[in-house]
């Protein structure tokens, strides 16, 4: 190292030989080719710690929308449910042999059909 800073003095004072300045062009070049290969590994250490903070951010974003549709579901689900859950609700008849059970049964589907309907109808007006 004493006598590479002895030739750049040599070479500064203009008193350094053919030999003395090729090898300090060696010496200047390899320290160039060094530094550059540092500063290249440097850029991909700061990529490298860019590109990871952007994945979990996604895979945090994917995860938390997951969650919210899992549970928009399960809710839906718990609210679409009959409110008299007991087997004998469960059971529709396909056909009446009293007009008026018929009347009130077929009264009673188009309520909740028009409940239905009133309900849509608001949503998409507000």
């Amino acid at each position: 190292m004493k006598e590479t800073d002895d030739i750049l003095r040599r070479i500064a004072n203009n008193e350094a030989t053919e030999e003395e300045m090729r090898v300090a062009d060696e010496y200047l070049q390899s320290l160039s080719q060094r530094l550059s290969s540092q500063i290249d590994d440097w850029e991909k250490e700061e990529v490298d710690a860019r590109s990871h903070p952007s994945r979990r951010v996604w895979l945090r974003t994917a995860l938390t929308a997951a969650a919210c549709l899992l549970l928009l579901f399960s809710v839906a689900l718990w609210f679409d449910r009959p409110d008299d859950t007991t087997a004998a609700a469960m059971v529709q008849k396909d056909s009446f042999d009293d007009p008026e059970e018929a009347a009130a049964e077929a009264e009673q589907a188009l309520l909740k059909f028009s409940e239905v309907i009133n309900k849509a109808t608001c949503y998409n007006t507000k």
